[in-house]
């Protein structure tokens, strides 16, 4: 199959060999073997030793005043240490459950803290999302990210769970490492994220029992109730004080007692304590107890959890009107993490305004910072949140405030997707004038990814608000994600086809129709040649009903690359010659260029270098008017191809040393440098610059080992070929490179 690579295709073959060389930690030295179980069968796993150690410590802030939990430590030390005696046991399982609130989370992050150090292979957390507003994380999502923070490069990164849960096995095989598992819901989720071998320890919170895994994986389950009345006394001291505790001691003991022992509840309303020093700690808790009074039977997560919501009323009675909206608000955000730009939207505010609020919501830990400008709350606290926007916030202001901050990130997300794809045709939709926080492509690639859970689940919520638009513009942003691992793949074909039902719903055929060419290069590019098929040609017979010429000429193009990537390079050509004549009807220098292009690379592969050379000569002539000269870039290096592939060596030669420089120059054109070093080899072979070309081959091998094509393999052993031939005085490489591995061609003309 073939993955589109910013303007060229980049063909795939099945996984055969090495999935991690280099960017993995062996805290023993050697290579390491593991088992990796791709496409129904059973590879072997070799990782060498890294150049560079990648030692992740992941863990958020522990809070300062930790206090109690005794027991809970003891236990905890003791398991540890039972695992350092036992070299043969395989890694340590432990669960912590209990209720919403009761400070586990606290409780683990802290503990981890405490001794990550005895883990040099380093430190993994994830929240998990197990019980919440969002979708739990899928396990397939969380080992990709682990693996990246272990130093695997993402395009190295196999395809399904089985897969990468393997390669995370024997990772961890070699580096003790401690992975925290935060709010797992069930034992499906967590267990292709435990590790196997001895020396490391997995340490998992739920609200559940995980019941499942304890008896399947041997799991240490550890109880965390609400606080025992010493211990709860004790975090209102570190909180208020020890002054202001000695002389009310009858007054904290009922303190605790409202808030149920909750620890969660015990800090809320410490903090607010500790804020209003003119009032006696007796006051506070008669405040809390009209509260509980007024309260009616409660259902959902608040079942039994009546005290809590007593003390978060009455801290949020206390708020002033501006803190106390910009809280409430917080709640119809669809997930609990979120950076102030987005609240900003969302609350109408200017985003120093709304940057002081959070961090005096924080202040009284009714929000928690997680890095510069973000945030997040506890589950049981967006909840209550959301419970108060229903209550205090008329439906007009409800759907308005929700209105403003899914167009936020929509329109955040075209600006950002403008910078990654600045040539690339778009769907006209209307969107709110926004100032994005991203500054360049750099920015723009980091926006979209670090963002990439909240923008799935804000596309779900504009789909059930009827905001089409925001669906369709979230789902064209969402193909940054196939520049990404393949695990990310799915998400970007649920988006387009979220997009796709919000165009049909709409009635806007002609977007539903350029989605479904963009899906159908996503399916291709994941290797489903018979749903890209069913894409491509809908649209192409759509197309020739409506007499929609631009859209049957993007279907043709799609149709062009499948037939590529199924190696029927005739009928690819057919289709190329259709494209570039439509677009020199339309008019379309950009796309005509790009048309161009793939015609230049599709006769390069059957052979026939003249008539690449033409096409090459004219897409120059369009791609260099435009001044940008990665662009122009491009049509050189198809100008190189032809030229090389006629026999034309020194000429090819300085093509590509320019376009070398220019790709090496230009983020996101990693593929590109290195399918023109392996290119250019063939012409230094040819012209006696061997030692030019090994150095070239082995520079490609590395880069594409970085970007996990399976070519890494075949190009380093040209490389070291070549190299032996040199050595030996024959002059002769036994698998010499081949022309034709060069060329721009694009899947968006």
């Amino acid at each position: 199959m073939y993955r589109f690579s910013g303007r060229r295709f980049v063909e795939m073959q099945p996984y055969s060999g090495p999935m991690a060389d280099g960017g993995v930690s062996n805290d023993i030295g050697g290579a390491v073997q593991g088992t990796v179980v791709q496409a129904g069968r059973i590879d072997q796993v070799v990782l060498p030793a890294p150049e560079v150690v990648v030692v992740p410590r992941q863990l958020p802030a522990a809070v300062p005043d930790f206090c109690g939990r005794l027991a809970h430590v003891a236990t905890l030390d003791a398991l540890l240490a039972a695992s350092e005696r036992n070299p043969g046991g395989g890694a340590t399982v432990v669960a912590l459950d209990g209720s919403a609130g009761a400070g586990k989370s606290t409780l683990a992050v802290w503990w981890a803290h405490r001794v990550q150090d005895r883990f040099p292979g380093g430190t993994l957390f994830v929240n998990l999302r197990g019980y919440g507003p969002s979708r739990p994380l899928p396990p397939q999502v969380v080992l990709t990210d682990f693996l990246t923070a272990l130093g695997v490069a993402e395009r190295r990164i196999p395809e399904g769970v089985e897969a990468q849960g393997a390669l995370f096995r024997s990772l961890v095989t070699v580096r003790r490492a401690l992975v925290v598992l935060d709010n797992a819901g069930s034992a499906e989720q967590v267990r292709p994220l435990l590790p196997g071998a001895t020396g490391s320890l997995a340490l998992v919170t739920s609200r559940g029992a995980l019941s499942e895994l304890l008896v399947s994986e041997a799991v240490r389950r550890v109880a965390v109730d609400v606080f025992d009345a010493v211990d709860a006394v004790r975090l209102v001291e570190s909180v208020v004080g020890e002054d202001r505790t000695a002389a009310e001691p009858e007054a904290v003991e009922e303190l605790v007692e409202v808030c149920a022992r909750l620890p969660l509840a015990v800090r809320v309303a410490a903090t607010r304590v500790a804020s209003r020093p003119f009032l006696s700690v007796a006051d506070v808790v008669e405040e809390i107890r009209e509260e509980q009074r007024g309260l009616i039977g409660m259902d959902g997560p608040w079942r039994g959890l009546g005290g809590v919501r007593a003390v978060f009323d009455w801290s949020y009675d206390r708020l002033d009107p501006v803190h106390a909206r910009v809280f409430r608000l917080l709640g119809l955000h669809p997930m609990p993490e979120f950076g102030a730009p987005a609240v900003a939207a969302l609350a109408a505010l200017d985003l120093r305004s709304v940057t002081h609020v959070l961090e005096e919501l924080a202040e009284q830990h009714l929000v928690e910072p997680v890095a510069r400008q973000r945030y997040r709350m506890h589950d049981l606290l967006h909840d209550y949140a959301a419970y108060r926007a229903d209550l205090d916030e008329t439906p007009v202001a409800r759907e308005e405030a929700v209105t403003r901050l899914l167009g936020w990130y929509a329109a955040v997300a075209d600006a950002a997707d403008r910078f990654v794809y600045p040539v690339s045709a778009r769907i006209p939709v209307e969107l709110p004038v926004v100032q994005a926080p991203v500054r360049d492509r750099e920015e723009a690639l980091g926006w979209l990814r670090s963002e990439r859970a909240v923008l799935s689940a804000v596309q779900r919520m504009a789909l059930k608000q009827g905001m089409y638009e925001v669906v369709i513009a979230l789902a064209l942003s969402s193909r940054h994600l196939g520049l990404g691992p393949r695990s990310w793949w799915p998400e970007e074909l649920e988006a387009k086809s979220r997009g796709i039902e919000a165009a049909r719903v709409s009635g806007v055929r002609e977007t539903e129709a350029f989605l479904r060419v963009l899906r159908g290069h996503s399916h291709r590019s994941a290797g489903d040649q018979a749903a890209a098929e069913a894409d491509f040609q809908d649209v192409a017979e759509s197309a020739e009903r409506s007499g929609d010429q631009v859209l049957r000429r993007r279907a043709l193009a799609g149709l062009a690359s499948l037939r590529e990537a199924q190696q029927r390079y005739d009928e690819a050509a057919e289709y190329h010659l259709a494209v570039w004549e439509a677009t020199r009807q339309e008019g379309d220098s950009a796309a005509e260029a790009i048309a161009l292009g793939n015609l230049c690379l599709v006769n390069a592969k059957r052979g026939r270098f003249d008539e690449a050379l033409g096409y090459a000569q004219r897409a120059w002539e369009l791609r260099s008017r435009t001044g940008d000269p990665l662009i122009t870039a491009y049509a050189e290096d198809d100008l190189a191809l032809a030229r090389q592939g006629l026999g034309e060596h020194d000429t090819a030669i300085g093509l590509w040393e320019k376009v070398v420089d220019i790709y090496a120059r230009h983020s996101g054109s990693e593929s590109h440098l290195a399918t023109a070093l392996e290119a250019m080899a063939v012409s230094l072979v040819a012209t006696g610059r061997d030692d030019r070309a090994v150095h070239d081959l082995r520079r490609a091998a590395a880069i594409l080992t970085d970007l996990d094509d399976p070519r890494a393999d075949l190009v380093r052993r040209r490389a070291e070929d070549l190299a032996s031939a040199r050595a030996n005085g024959s002059g002769q490489s036994a698998d010499r490179p081949q022309a034709g591995q060069s060329g721009s061609g694009s899947d968006d003309s």
